[in-house]
């Protein structure tokens, strides 16, 4: 196979990984037992597999299939994965609780039990996490020590996890605790069993087309929420769109949005923006959201959102560019460029939805994200 890593480059599975077992094979959470989950999870990689046709990897293609298939016939026979379960516990660290409490070493954050690390960046650590007593696994995101001595970013800490108490919508991620403990800031969230956009078109693109629009459909209707309860994004792309292993999508990503005047109860330091500079990923940046992020509203995220379904659908931006103001010009004056000379598979009327997304005057766009729902409907 020389370079080529079809179980990294198709599934996902890093090199650490390898050789996976049946259930990093098929996607799901070590020792899973639902019989439904990995059922969907087999039927779910051998379609993709399927779908790349006769590649130059055909050989491998056939590969996996047969793994993938020998895995989901092993996990989904009680007796064969209970025997199967019983060897790989001998090479692989029990999941969950109880291989907590055979660590007398484990990481603890007041009453959360420290699953495994899930980020890491430069404002902070987040953690897949459990409670003690209640059992729930969440995310906690704990702010770095530089971060905490910044005002800026504690504010904008605070009052992202502010915004996310005061909505609650299926396509958003709800925060369940905030606080300081021992001079250490932390906001605990839902945590979601899935990967963002990023990933998945990493690992499957091209995405179908199918899928791709009932990600945006979601993702619309959880940013349509936050526009009615006075909260605009300002930072929609396809890292900050999670989709869990139900296919359910979750916005995440608010710490950049801006909000209304009294739309969240007691929020201070409303934008936390310096005014004129620009703030957001210039991939997705709305031409006016470019000249001031202040005086934005929900049409900039529709913008975003038609960007980011351009990259879903071609694998590229929608302008690309050398530069951050190049991509800036772009988005103010070049014409955006047609899903046609990309992908032969995508209906002409989607394509023209997508470019009145990305109209470059706010009035020239879909007004609300129920417009933009309804247009994807059909698809």
């Amino acid at each position: 196979m020389g370079e080529f890593d079809p179980y990294y480059l198709w599934l996902g599975i890093p090199p650490k990984d390898q050789p996976p077992n049946h259930y990093r094979l098929l996607g799901v959470d070590l020792y899973e037992s639902n019989i439904d989950v990995i059922a969907r999870a087999a039927d779910r990689q051998m379609a993709y597999l399927r779908s790349l046709g006769a590649t130059e990897h055909l050989e491998e293609t056939q590969r996996l299939l047969g793994e993938i298939t020998n895995a989901s016939r092993t996990l989904l026979d009680p007796a064969a994965r209970q025997a199967y379960d019983t060897e790989l516990q001998a090479v692989e660290p029990a999941a969950g609780e109880e291989a907590i409490e055979n660590e007398p070493d484990v990481a603890m954050f007041g009453e959360y039990l420290l699953l495994d690390q899930i980020d890491r960046g430069g404002t902070g650590q987040t953690f897949k996490a459990q409670h003690r007593t209640l059992g729930r696994v969440v995310a906690l995101k704990i702010l770095s020590e530089n971060a905490a001595a910044s005002d800026e970013l504690v504010g904008r800490f605070r009052r992202k996890a502010r915004i996310l108490a005061a909505l609650s919508h299926p396509n958003l991620v709800p925060a369940f605790d905030a606080g300081v403990k021992d001079g250490v800031y932390y906001l605990i969230t839902e945590h979601i069993d899935g990967d963002d956009l990023v990933t998945l078109l990493r690992r499957y693109n091209p995405l179908p087309v199918g899928h791709v629009v009932g990600y945006i459909s979601q993702a619309a209707a959880g940013l349509g929420y936050a526009h009615a309860h006075g909260v605009y994004h300002r930072n929609v792309k396809p890292s900050n769109i999670m989709v869990d292993g139900d296919a359910v999508v979750k916005v995440i990503g608010l710490g950049l949005a801006r909000v209304d005047e009294g739309a969240v109860p007691e929020m201070t330091g409303k934008n936390l923006t310096q005014a004129g500079r620009p703030i957001g990923s210039f991939d997705y940046m709305s031409p006016e959201q470019a000249l001031s992020a202040d005086v934005v509203d929900h049409r900039t995220d529709i913008y975003a959102l038609g960007c980011t379904m351009f990259a879903l659908l071609t694998g590229r931006p929608l302008f690309v560019a050398k530069s951050n103001s190049e991509k800036v010009k772009a988005h103010r004056h070049q014409p955006a460029p047609t899903l046609s000379h990309f992908r032969s598979d995508v209906p002409v009327e989607l394509d023209g939805i997508i470019h009145r997304m990305v109209a470059k005057k706010p009035a020239d766009r879909f007004q609300s994200m129920n417009d933009v729902i309804a247009a994807l409907q059909p698809f």
